[in-house]
């Protein structure tokens, strides 16, 4: 009940001053949502991992995450641990081929509660895919999320292995939030594509439209 008498009490109880854009996304877009179904696409430097962070460390202190799944690039991930830890406190578990293998079920996704995953180690292995559709989490964070990318060819929408991965943590987790600087590359049909990872019956149908799909509610871009 800390959140009652201190709203901000993830603010307080971490290592860190955020800013107030920080504060304005996780306190008044990300908390506001249920479920969170949000693409963070601010400008490089923002500090997403911060706001990642907060998000986290809040939703655990209110009794709403106990599984949290961050999926980044295989060079970010100990960057992500290592902030995870040193400004919040949050202990994650980097998964690696050491993982699977002293997993005692033979699925580190059902065993690891707190848990960061390469995410080319898992668009690539359809073992891991399958272990971890096994699972569901309550929040999964994607960081360089326009890395889960899928591409309009007439009427055939081309999906990469990891926009597959996408469609996977999509439907596995409560609350789902994407990281990227560079969410389209100026291809309406794509970003539509893109956005179907947040909302599938929203943005589905949109790939012919000529201009980029209204955002609103599910989407904030803050450019320096």
């Amino acid at each position: 009940w800390a959140h009652l008498a201190d709203p901000f009490t993830a603010v307080d109880t971490s290592n860190i001053e955020p800013y107030p854009h920080q504060i304005d996304a996780v306190y008044n877009r990300f908390l506001e949502q249920r479920p969170l179904r949000f693409l963070l696409a601010d400008d490089p430097g923002a500090g997403k991992t911060i706001m990642s962070g907060l998000l986290i460390r809040e939703l655990i202190i209110r009794g709403d995450v106990a599984r949290c799944l961050v999926v980044a690039p295989g060079s970010l991930v100990e960057q992500w641990q290592d902030e995870l830890w040193e400004r919040f406190g949050l202990e994650f578990d980097i998964m690696d081929r050491s993982t699977v293998e002293s997993s005692r079920t033979g699925n580190p996704f059902a065993e690891k509660h707190m848990l960061i995953a390469r995410i080319d180690q898992l668009a690539r292995s359809e073992d891991l895919t399958a272990k971890l559709e096994a699972t569901d989490w309550d929040l999964v964070i994607v960081d360089e999320a326009h890395k889960m990318s899928a591409h309009r060819y007439g009427r055939e929408l081309k999906k990469t292995k990891r926009f597959q991965l996408g469609e996977t943590l999509r439907d596995h987790t409560r609350h789902l939030l994407l990281l990227s600087a560079t969410p389209h590359n100026g291809k309406p049909a794509d970003f539509a594509a893109f956005l179907t990872l947040i909302d599938a019956e929203q943005f589905a149908g949109r790939f012919s439209d000529g201009e980029l799909p209204a955002t609103d509610g599910v989407m904030r871009r803050l450019v320096k």
